[in-house]
């Protein structure tokens, strides 16, 4: 277990470095920062002192080394437009977002597992082939679409929900819908599959001659059996929700760190984006370590491999 835990760490570090160069070179090639916080009518020496100020005048390995010494210990740089700590800006909307995030994938499991299941059992059925078609569906309606849709009928036509904010629960019902419809739809057709490859399987007809009611054998065999590649799946869906609810916040307003990071990318403000991408990739990887740690829970097997 040691020697796992050294390895996953040790690639971690190696993602996340490659994201930071990634991202810190990017950023550099979208122009400079400095004629977006002076007026267009600034001398050019004004400019200069500027960007001397901020440090972008020198080359863009020192600007990196400068950045990651930083990182270290625990600077991730200041905001160009809102002058405070990155860190801090981000730490402020990160309840938003993770808010957003745990209420989409709580819809969506609730949702996918039993669809995916049920799809199984009625393997080539009509009932089948109607909860693969909800399932494409999902995957293909683009999210922007969708939010929109239910902002005119639910905001604007019935008036029974609000189109933007946040704060009450009524805020969050309509973009933890939009948010969950991909994973939703993912996880569904993951779960059919999945049980569909342990679903006759000798133990599962030896639970069935026991006398084991249907829910049972479903339920605690065949479900717990196929639920590897289901926790990978809903464990990449979340982190993919922290990081990738830009546009679901940008539709419903939502104050979260995918707005943030938009906003922050319109202005050019580089250690912000920096920081919330280092920050969001972090979490990641987090998530994906707790994940096969999960594993060893999930299926003994796994600690003696």
């Amino acid at each position: 277990m040691t020697h796992f835990l050294v390895r996953r760490l040790l690639q971690a570090l190696f993602v996340v470095a490659g994201v930071s160069v990634v991202v810190f070179a990017v950023m550099r090639l979208s122009g400079d920062p400095t004629l977006l916080l002076l007026p267009p009518d600034a001398p050019a020496a004004e400019v200069q002192r500027l960007r001397q100020e901020m440090g972008f005048d020198q080359p863009l390995y020192v600007q990196y080394v400068r950045y990651v010494g930083g990182v270290l210990q625990g600077d991730l740089g200041t905001s160009l437009r809102f002058r405070r700590p990155t860190l801090g800006l981000l730490l402020e909307r990160l309840p938003a977002t993770v808010q957003l995030a745990l209420a989409a994938e709580v819809l969506a499991l609730a949702v996918a597992l039993p669809l995916g299941v049920f799809a199984a059992v009625r393997r080539n059925t009509v009932w089948d082939r109607l909860a693969m078609v909800i399932a494409v569906a999902g995957q293909s309606i683009p999210l922007f679409w969708l939010g929109l849709m239910l902002s005119i009928v639910f905001a604007v036509t019935l008036r029974v929900l609000p189109a933007s904010g946040y704060g009450e629960w009524r805020h969050l019902v309509l973009p933890a819908i939009t948010l969950s419809l991909f994973p939703l739809a993912r996880t569904a057709r993951l779960t059919r599959s999945a049980v569909l490859e342990v679903l006759y399987q000798d133990y599962i007809r030896t639970a069935r001659a026991k006398g084991l009611a249907e829910q049972v054998v479903l339920r605690r065999h065949a479900l717990g059996n196929a639920l590897l590649p289901i926790v990978t799946m809903i464990a990449l869906d979340f982190g993919t929700l922290l990081g990738g609810a830009v546009v679901t916040e940008t539709v419903f307003a939502w104050p979260g760190v995918g707005r943030l990071t938009i906003d922050a990318i319109a202005t050019r403000d580089y250690p912000l984006v920096q920081s919330a991408v280092l920050f969001l990739s972090l979490v990641f990887v987090g998530i994906n370590l707790l994940t096969d740690l999960f594993y060893t829970y999930l299926d003994p097997r796994i600690r003696f491999a």
